[in-house]
């Protein structure tokens, strides 16, 4: 098992938790259950029934943080939550200590290193809604959808639902800025549940969703689990829920805004009208999206999601031979993404956009600062562990991309941005010459997004170094199709990818019959 260098946001361990050794689980379930509590390491290491020596080590090779780190990303994790459903007359340093933190200028600055914000200003959000009628997470200037959570129901004799599922669901759904969390009646989609248990101490938790203004059930997923067992059950319904919510409703708005005439449309709405045009990777589509998103700019020009999307279409076009000025649309790449960032709504896939802008106009470092933190945002953003495993093949890290790539295929098997985590990991095999294994990735990925048939530019000459001519030389055929002005140069400059890994790429597609 390699280790997995993540800001601890346990819906990233939860996808990992059966990979956990016992000690750690039992850890975390602990520090997750009361974060505020000031016990020693000592007395953690013995309740998980290990040294402390054994406990530190394990955490350090699982969770890439020590126990003490851990407990501190928990009671910010708890601060936060608290702050956003904060009631009138609440106090930043009464939560403060009631989280565990006892210096508030330590706890001040962690939390802006977090969350890119003070507590104050969370805290003045929170009201800011509470005084609208909401009970969510951050004012909706930003015309962001809501969402309702209500408590779930029991079903069954004997059965209590525990509150903290759909608590959970909820705290996890407010450090997303993609939607807004707020009570039952004010929200245009409703998350309802239920939990039913048998006489055997089987639990299932049944999750769904719906469209308040059309009735209509837009997701639904069940969970089984063992009622002894209900804490990780929890993790591993609020993390997957949470994740799920995000694209359904990121689906149904997209749905939403396309059935409107192009002048009823807010900012949001031309967003998400943009948004399947600016994924599908195509010259004309990317073109679509970016005069949609010109209008969102000039309606809301501080929102950092058109923008970084609007980043992201130019890079694309930059990276992957669409236009004839790759170089000018890198630079667009670069700047619009540097204009998101100053604006920094925390929104975790604005700031995984804007970062893989920065990936896309060979700007690595920048692009890693962006990625992590995204991650530190929600350790569940399928998107920021999907696009910075590309980071970490271009760095040449390839046992970590395959990682990175894995997790997000784990955390969303369906997510329309999986052909990219095919093609990730087929040049991280190339990199590490398992040319045959990086065909068989390249395949896979064109074949889940057939408009990425600019993935041939790699297939072909893995197809080259495996020895297998014949099928390298149709596969320059079927790209120079698409891209008839094509040379060898414009590959090389195209992705920020290590010297050997381009001088072999080269090879591979001059022996191919690509020209210089």
């Amino acid at each position: 098992m390699r280790d997995f260098p993540v800001l601890l946001c346990l819906p990233t361990v939860v996808v990992l938790m059966q990979l956990l050794p016992r000690d750690v689980k039992m850890a975390l379930e602990l520090l997750r259950a009361n974060p505020a509590r000031d016990g020693s390491i000592d007395e953690l290491a013995a309740a998980a029934g290990v040294k402390r020596r054994t406990l530190e080590k394990h955490f350090r090779r699982f969770l890439s943080r020590t126990p003490v780190e851990v407990r501190r990303d928990l009671r910010l994790e708890r601060a936060r939550r608290d702050l956003l459903r904060a009631q009138s007359g609440a106090t930043v340093t009464e939560i403060a200590l009631r989280c565990g933190f006892n210096h508030f200028g330590r706890f001040a600055a962690l939390y802006r290193a977090r969350y890119g914000e003070s507590p104050s200003a969370t805290l003045k959000q929170s009201r800011h809604v509470l005084a609208l009628g909401g009970g969510g997470s951050f004012p909706l200037s930003l015309d962001r959808p809501a969402v309702s959570v209500s408590p779930f129901d029991s079903v069954g004799s004997g059965t209590r639902a525990s509150p903290a599922i759909a608590e959970e669901i909820a705290a996890r759904l407010c450090r997303n800025r993609s939607v807004a969390v707020t009570e039952p009646g004010h929200a245009r989609y409703q998350l309802h549940g239920t939990v039913r248990a048998d006489p055997a101490g089987r639990l299932r938790v049944m999750v769904w969703l719906i469209d308040a203004a059309t009735r209509r059930h837009i997701w639904a997923d069940r969970w089984d689990g063992d009622a002894s067992q209900s804490f990780e059950l929890e993790e591993r319904v609020a993390a997957r829920a949470a994740v799920a919510i995000e694209r359904s409703v990121r689906s149904a708005e997209i749905d939403r805004a396309c059935r409107k005439t192009p002048d009823q449309l807010s900012a949001w709405e031309l967003t998400m009208r943009a948004m399947p045009r600016a994924l599908s990777m195509s010259a004309a589509p990317l073109g679509e999206a970016l005069e949609l998103l010109e209008q969102a700019m000039e309606l809301a020009p501080t929102d950092a999601l058109p923008i970084a999307l609007a980043a992201w279409c130019h890079g694309q076009r930059g990276s992957k031979s669409l236009t004839t000025r790759s170089m000018a649309e890198k630079q667009a790449a670069r700047e619009l993404a540097g204009r998101a960032a100053q604006l920094d709504t925390g929104d975790p896939v604005a700031t995984a956009l804007l970062a893989s802008a920065y990936t896309l106009a060979h700007d690595l470092p920048a692009a890693a600062v962006h990625f992590q933190r995204a991650l530190a945002l929600d350790g569940g953003c399928v998107w920021a562990w999907n696009r910075s495993g590309w980071v970490s093949v271009y760095r040449g890290e390839l046992a970590e991309a395959i990682d990175r790539f894995q997790i997000a295929r784990n955390i969303a098997p369906d997510d329309p941005l999986n052909f990219f985590c095919s093609i990730g990991i087929a040049s991280a095999h190339f990199g590490a010459g398992r040319y045959d294994e990086a065909v068989r990735w390249f395949t896979r990925g064109i074949a889940e997004h057939p408009s990425a048939i600019w993935a041939d530019r790699f297939r072909a000459p893995a197809y080259a170094l495996a020895g297998r001519k014949d099928e390298a030389r149709r596969s320059v055929a079927e790209l120079l199709r698409h891209y008839p002005d094509l040379t060898i140069t414009d590959v090389r400059s195209a992705l920020p990818h290590a010297q050997d890994h381009l001088d072999r790429v080269a090879d591979g597609l001059e022996a191919a019959g690509l020209r210089p």
